[in-house]
């Protein structure tokens, strides 16, 4: 396991819990939400015969990606939490082949998802009071 997490935790950041997804961990990543002022998602799709090449990358957040261009600013936040509820609702339907990873680092948490069903997908919803910025 310490491989794996010398892999996923990036560095400068600390682990806080890891393991297999359950409905304990959803209830939580929603209710999140509600205690961060900036949201954002991103989710890597790698390659079916390699696990380690990521060929898509799709984010979405404040100001960028492509779920907030039908919201008001004011609106953002809301948005965000319905992006964050309707990931849950897509992580949920495969709980037994997800693993989780929650660490934090420069004021940001992030709850990583690594699906390794047919393809590794990989979902990070961050949190954070400060605005981010995806590099």
């Amino acid at each position: 396991m310490q491989k794996i997490l010398e892999h996923i935790v990036p560095e400068g950041n600390t682990i806080v819990k890891y393991g297999l997804l359950d409905k304990k961990l959803i209830i939580e990543l929603k209710m999140t939400t509600s205690l961060y002022d900036y949201i954002e998602t991103v989710t890597k799709y790698y390659d079916g015969d390699d696990q380690y090449f990521n060929n898509w990358t799709d984010i979405e957040g404040y100001g960028y990606g492509w779920v907030w261009m039908r919201y008001e600013e004011a609106e953002w936040h809301k948005m965000m939490g319905k992006q964050v509820a309707c990931e849950s609702k897509r992580l949920s339907k495969d709980m037994d082949n997800t693993l989780y990873f929650v660490y934090e680092g420069e004021g940001v948490v992030t709850y990583h998802f690594v699906n390794l069903n047919e393809r590794r997908e990989d979902t990070l919803i961050s949190f954070s009071n400060s605005e981010m910025d995806y590099s």
